[in-house]
């Protein structure tokens, strides 16, 4: 793969990774940067990167450790708030996930590995085989990962709530 491939590869799935990565940190110029630096990354690994036929997969893949590692590194830097949010009040789980600030404070509590699987299946609606191929893991890898996520946010979820 030459670096004028990397170029086709840019035009081509450019507008969805960047989509991908504005999701994933909520800020247009970070979304970006990280778009960027995904195809920076993808020339520094000329040899590994696939053909067109998975070329999607991988780029989303790369895209998506970047962003991962992003919000890990910032959540590592703390940063003053004028007040703290609000606990949710109400008593079902499903009803307390639709309250965006319980959500950010739940996955900020799941190791990265049930983070990375979540984000793929809840967020960006992707189905469980389509999530273990982006992560490079088997699908019952993701099946026992979303089960590991959803009990910790019953406990999670009990805890806010108590």
């Amino acid at each position: 793969m030459t670096a004028d491939r990397v170029a086709q590869l840019y035009r081509l799935y450019g507008p969805a990774i960047y989509a991908r990565c504005q999701r994933i940190l909520g800020d247009g110029a970070a979304a970006e940067d990280a778009t960027q630096e995904t195809f920076i990354r993808l020339l520094r690994l000329l040899e590994k990167a696939p053909d067109t036929q998975t070329g999607l997969l991988y780029i989303y893949r790369v895209a998506t450790n970047f962003c991962l590692n992003q919000l890990r590194d910032a959540r590592l830097r703390p940063e003053p708030v004028a007040e703290l949010p609000d606990r949710p009040v109400s008593t079902s789980l499903e009803a307390a996930l639709v309250d965006r600030d319980f959500a950010v404070r739940l996955l900020a509590q799941v190791p990265e590995k049930l983070r990375a699987v979540v984000w793929l299946h809840h967020v960006d609606g992707l189905d469980q085989g389509d999530v273990a191929r982006t992560l490079d893991i088997s699908r019952r890898t993701v099946v026992n990962r979303l089960a590991e996520f959803h009990a910790r946010a019953e406990r999670f979820s009990q805890r806010a709530l108590a």
